[in-house]
């Protein structure tokens, strides 16, 4: 199946050598832009210009790299795991994120595996993988990791690049679901179950309201596919994501406190409603620690500094509305507030201490709320 790539603003800096020899530049006038760091070489004939690329998030920056080895391959490669991640937007570029699960990461013993797992501040954006079918060459270089896996048609999909010229060749990638199976089995548990609520709040999920026949049937999909890879390296962390993944999560930092409660045995529940003054609106709390007493905020920075979650007002009117919504909480409910940020969420222990200081008592062993499988794999990570 085809479908439209979807436009960015970034694609339009990629600029072809070819291009840049039209509009005068020469062969050493090109290579001596290189060298002093005016542009930066993509990949072999394709070039951005530094003052662009610096400015670029490494979202941006990989997308650029999976359009440069793209066009420049003599057949057209099969994006995979967090190159196709990146093209289906799946949050896998968060540096904190990563760092909450890189020593977690599943290991698929292959080079790429072990590549992706090689700095604790996140992957290389300018490394592009792929995925070839065996006996297809697999062999890797510094700028692209073949990953040597069966690829069947229904795992692949091709997008039409626009119909620009330069864009002419259609874009292969895997499936969102068979990019998730690939993350659970080579990236942090952290990053692959993040991805996992972020598809199915858009697949299922319209503001509070939940297709619950689309989750299922999503569910059953990647049991089926982990209970294939039974025995091979990611088939319990797929398991553990296909149980845990939930599009009631609203952003990857409220993904990890879930992923933190279930590994410390703290039961919640998500997206609680309570009416406010008015007896017809409500606010809905991000977790309610079940028969606790407790109700708790992942409280990321952004909501007090971000444009688009300000919504027009200043930063202290934010927190001012988000005091007066709490105490209206904890007066109606009798609930006692627990708020978090990044920091507290990083590692499990500082979580725990967290929760101990607000007098939260503490089981410290992982829920068997999904069984006794997810239950042990929680207590296998770090």
């Amino acid at each position: 199946m085809t479908s439209a790539f979807p436009a960015h603003p970034a694609i339009g800096e990629l600029v072809a050598s070819s291009g840049l020899y039209s509009s005068g530049l020469t062969r050493r006038e090109l290579a001596v832009a290189v060298r002093a760091g005016a542009l930066v070489r993509v990949r072999y004939g394709w070039y951005v210009s530094r003052e662009v690329w610096e400015q670029l998030p490494a979202a941006d920056r990989h997308l650029l790299t999976v359009l440069a080895a793209n066009r420049s391959a003599l057949e057209a490669p099969t994006f995979s795991h967090r190159s196709a991640a990146t093209l289906h937007g799946l949050p896998v570029w968060s540096p904190w994120l990563h760092a909450a699960g890189s020593h977690g990461a599943r290991s698929a013993g292959s080079a790429g595996s072990r590549r992706q797992r090689a700095s604790a501040s996140g992957p290389d954006p300018s490394i592009a993988h792929t995925t070839v079918s065996p006996p297809g060459r697999v062999s890797s270089s510094r700028a692209l990791v073949r990953h040597s896996s069966a690829l069947p048609d229904a795992d692949v999909e091709a997008w039409d690049e626009l119909g620009r010229q330069e864009l002419s060749r259609p874009l292969r990638l895997t499936t969102a679901d068979r990019t998730l199976a690939d993350l659970a089995a080579t990236a942090p548990f952290t990053v692959a179950l993040a991805c996992a609520d972020h598809y199915l709040r858009e697949i299922a999920r319209v503001g509070r309201q939940i297709d619950v026949a689309t989750v299922a049937e999503w569910r059953d999909a990647m049991l089926h596919r982990s209970a294939l890879k039974r025995g091979r390296p990611g088939s319990l962390a797929l398991f553990a994501v296909a149980l845990l993944a939930d599009p009631r999560a609203d952003s990857p930092l409220e993904t990890l406190s879930r992923l933190r409660f279930a590994q410390l045995g703290v039961d919640v529940e998500l997206q609680v409603p309570v009416h406010g003054r008015d007896g017809r609106s409500s606010f809905f709390l991000d977790f309610e620690l079940s028969g606790r007493g407790f109700w708790g905020e992942a409280d990321g920075k952004q909501k007090y500094v971000g444009a688009e979650t300000r919504r027009g007002r200043s930063a202290d009117e934010v927190v001012y509305a988000e005091k007066r919504r709490a105490e209206w909480i904890a007066g109606s409910t009798g609930l006692k507030p627990i708020r978090w940020g990044a920091s507290e969420v990083l590692t499990l222990a500082g979580f725990s201490s967290h929760l101990e200081a607000h007098g939260v008592q503490v089981p410290g062993t992982p829920s068997l709320r999904w069984g006794p499988g997810v239950a042990g794999f929680l207590r296998g990570l770090p």
